[in-house]
């Protein structure tokens, strides 16, 4: 006669299973929670980017980018500590440039980056990120 139900040794395999399952889970929400809350980096490392051109188009001799209002430092958004910008650090207006604004999200450890380029010959400006900075 077979038995028909299940051991206990069966059971508590599938519990450790299932409780590995959860926590790759748990980990994986995490990473892609703080990504989304990263987010708001691409949209001020645009804003610096477009911040240059329109300073460019006004005046083309502008060397300074630092001096400019969206490429400064700031206090914390919705989700992240101090946002910073590195700039380029010989910048002329005739040249294809990058801008990286980076930041800490709020309750950890994890600095998240962003990058938006424009390019001179095409005048096109391409944003990638968030992405962990390393």
């Amino acid at each position: 006669m077979k038995p028909k139900a299940f051991t206990l040794v069966e059971l508590m395999i599938v519990m450790a299973i299932l409780a590995i399952l959860a926590g790759m889970a748990v980990s994986q929400y995490s990473t892609y929670k703080h990504k989304a809350q990263a987010k708001d980096l691409v949209t001020l490392a645009a804003g610096c980017v477009h911040e240059i051109v329109s300073q460019c188009t006004v005046d083309p001799g502008f060397s300074s980018p630092s001096s400019l209002e969206n490429c400064r430092s700031r206090n914390a958004t919705a989700y992240l500590d101090v946002v910073n910008f590195l700039l380029p650090s010989s910048f002329s207006c005739n040249r294809t440039f990058s801008v990286v604004a980076y930041a800490t999200v709020h309750g950890t450890t994890v600095v998240y980056q962003a990058n938006c380029t424009y390019d001179k010959t095409t005048h096109n400006i391409f944003c990638s990120g968030p992405e962990q900075r390393r």
